[in-house]
């Protein structure tokens, strides 16, 4: 009775393995599916939150502002002086702006820096100067900042100027518990790193800095505001920037704040970015809008560089964003001057000013479908985790069938007959050997294409195009040795093999009737390895499944992204008994692979691939973006062994 039982809990155990293995891989390209439709259904209105202030203390458009129409004219003349000045050399046209701010009443000081990266040499010099709020005590600070180039390569002529005019502003009132920072930064992201690298003084080099000391100083820097408002003329409607370095977000209610202004007392059009879409009734248009919005903010988190000079300050824990002045000519929106961008800048830092600790209560993990609509963390990360586990799911799967059967049953011998039992272990071994050094391999490949491209050499004619290159080559030759020394070792094992089987077996003969007297287990003959590429495959999606998830606690849309580019070639992929498809899987994987990727982009934006390098080189350096040393560390070692994966032997 107890063999019976046995037999029966062994059958129904061999029926569950085997059903869970055979059904594993189709459950994983549903939670594929799940996933991609999930992440679809996010910019649909039933899937996102009204925006709303949730900290009490702000009262934005509470304040009576005191920006008058004097203001405005002294605005108009300031944009004069910075037209006359904006042609000087650095040094001269931070003096001149640095004359300026003096003639208010605020204290004001210029700042030289140099930055040397591994393709360029960078130079400029900042102005900056300080309002004291006279019920101060100097602990707490908000910024105004302007960079002296736009966004749009043209002189940021409006902002500079309102800077000024608010500076004359501010001077008139008493009731400003924090001091007031304006800065104008050189150039283009270098020159306010350099103000704030220095305001600070607690950030690692990676390149060598070279930046003057601040002469005026005030507290800890509690939020800040960057202005990007190019030309002389009016605007259409009002754009903002938030995202900032890998990803970073600031508090939600710095964005919410702006948007209740902007429908009271500063009565302006806002919008996400750079894009205005009209509004219209038709849900489909509503949603495809919503999508393309929320493609947008995904897209500059993934890349991680910042979408303006706000991204800056979020890497030292200070909420800020960008307000940017479009002028689209033949808008159907009313237009509006620097009076109207004056009040709204007041009453923001009216209500900055109310603050009395660092904005927390709101949201830092969003997703905007539009200026007034949020997605929370809660509804869209479980996509990337369905995803991620669909690569386990993948994983478990190959090493199932790896090894024996789910439950290998074998015979045991009771009286007359033999009753099957489960094995308790399987028969066929695992090699990790070739997938370990492998991968190994690849990652040591990686890190150095990173070295490589990341260090000067001081040879001539030495670009980063040409260490690229040099890299791929690298990389060409890994795939090939490894590939040749693969199949060379297919051929060897095959030939052991079949010559261990050919063999006489008189030994086991007799061993196998000495068990069968003594009522002891038969057990069959050990099968063969499993495959290099199974062992390769499985630790390929296992590995995936780690970079995605944990890297979607950093950064979500590069986690995505990632995420949607490798999960249908990793999982789909495998060594084929016809070349030609093995080829075309390659071809398919090199065209998704960083060099790949990289000349893609570089025919979407028209840009030659050398730029597109140079410019991912300058972010690295100066900004410290992590796109470069995940695509060196992660993306390249993965997608390598995927490639020595498909062209692997078949057995």
């Amino acid at each position: 009775m107890g063999l019976l039982s046995r037999l029966s809990k062994a059958q129904r155990q061999q029926i569950f393995g085997r059903f869970v293995l055979s059904w594993m891989p189709t459950l994983s390209y549903i939670m594929v599916a799940v996933s991609f439709f999930w992440l679809l259904a996010l910019p649909h209105q039933d899937y996102s939150k009204r925006t709303y202030v949730s900290e009490n203390a702000l009262l934005p458009g509470s304040a009576n502002v005191q920006f008058n129409w004097d203001d405005n004219l002294a605005a108009e003349a300031y944009r004069d002086t910075v037209q006359s000045i904006a042609s000087l050399p650095s040094i001269e046209r931070a003096q001149a702006l640095e004359k300026q701010f003096a003639a208010i009443g605020l204290k004001s000081a210029t700042q030289n820096y140099t930055l040397h990266t591994s393709t360029e040499s960078l130079h400029g010099v900042n102005t900056y100067a300080v309002f004291y709020a006279p019920r101060s005590d100097g602990t707490e600070a908000l910024v105004l900042s302007a960079s002296w180039l736009s966004r749009d390569k043209t002189t940021n002529t409006n902002a500079i100027s309102m800077l000024l005019a608010l500076g004359k502003t501010f001077k008139r009132g008493s009731h400003f518990s924090k001091d007031i920072i304006f800065v104008v930064s050189d150039g283009e992201a270098e020159g306010l790193q350099a103000w704030l690298k220095a305001y600070h003084g607690n950030e690692e080099n990676i390149y060598e800095h070279s930046e003057e000391p601040l002469r005026v100083r005030s507290g800890a820097i509690q939020a800040a505001l960057n202005l990007d408002f190019a030309g002389t003329g009016d605007y259409n409607a009002l754009g903002i920037f938030f995202e900032g370095v890998n990803g970073q977000l600031p508090n939600l209610d710095m964005i919410n704040t702006i948007n209740l202004i902007s429908l009271g007392i500063a009565p302006v059009e806002l919008t996400l970015h750079d894009e205005l879409i009209p509004y219209t009734d038709n849900m489909t248009k509503n949603y495809l809008n919503s999508l393309r919005k929320m493609l947008y903010q995904m897209k500059y988190q993934a890349v991680g560089t910042p979408t303006g000079n706000h991204g800056l300050y979020l890497k030292y824990k200070i909420d800020a964003i960008t307000l940017y002045g479009i002028d689209r000519p033949g808008w159907h929106s009313q237009r509006f001057n620097l009076f109207r961008v004056g009040v709204l800048l007041e009453s923001a830092v009216r209500s900055l000013n109310n603050l009395l600790e660092h904005l927390h209560q709101s949201f830092f993990f969003y997703l905007l479908s539009d200026v007034r609509r949020y997605t929370s963390i809660g509804l869209y990360m479980p996509p990337v985790i369905i995803l991620g586990v669909s690569f386990i799911f993948q994983a478990l799967s190959l090493w199932g069938l790896s090894g024996d059967l789910p439950i290998e049953l074998e015979s045991l011998a009771e009286g007359d007959k033999d009753t099957p039992v489960a094995l308790p272990y399987s028969r066929r071994s695992r090699n990790f050997k070739v997938a370990s050094t492998t991968m190994g391999m690849a990652i040591i490949t990686g890190a150095a294409t990173f070295h490589l491209l990341t260090t000067e050499f001081g040879l001539v004619g030495e670009t980063p195009m040409l260490k690229l290159v040099a890299s791929v080559g690298v990389c060409s030759m890994l795939v090939l040795s490894a590939v040749s020394t693969a199949h060379v070792r297919n051929q060897i094992i095959q030939s052991v093999y079949v010559a261990q089987k050919s063999l006489p077996t008189d030994i086991d003969n007799k061993e196998s009737s000495s068990c069968q007297d003594s009522n002891h287990v038969v057990t069959g003959q050990e099968l063969t390895p499993a495959a290099d590429w199974i062992m390769l495959k499985t630790l390929i999606l296992a590995l995936s499944a780690l970079f995605v998830t944990t890297l979607s606690a950093l950064n979500f849309s590069l986690a995505v992204s990632m995420g949607i580019l490798i999960v249908l070639p990793y999982m789909a992929f495998r060594p084929s008994r016809w070349t030609v498809v093995s080829i075309v899987e390659a071809l398919i994987l090199l065209a998704i692979s960083p060099p790949g990727l990289m000349m893609v982009a570089s025919w979407w934006y028209a840009k030659d691939p050398s730029d597109v390098l140079s410019w991912v080189l300058r972010e690295y350096e100066i900004l410290g973006t992590w796109l470069l040393p995940t695509a060196c560390f992660i993306y390249w070692p993965l997608n390598l062994a995927a490639i020595i994966m498909v062209l692997l032997p078949l057995s």
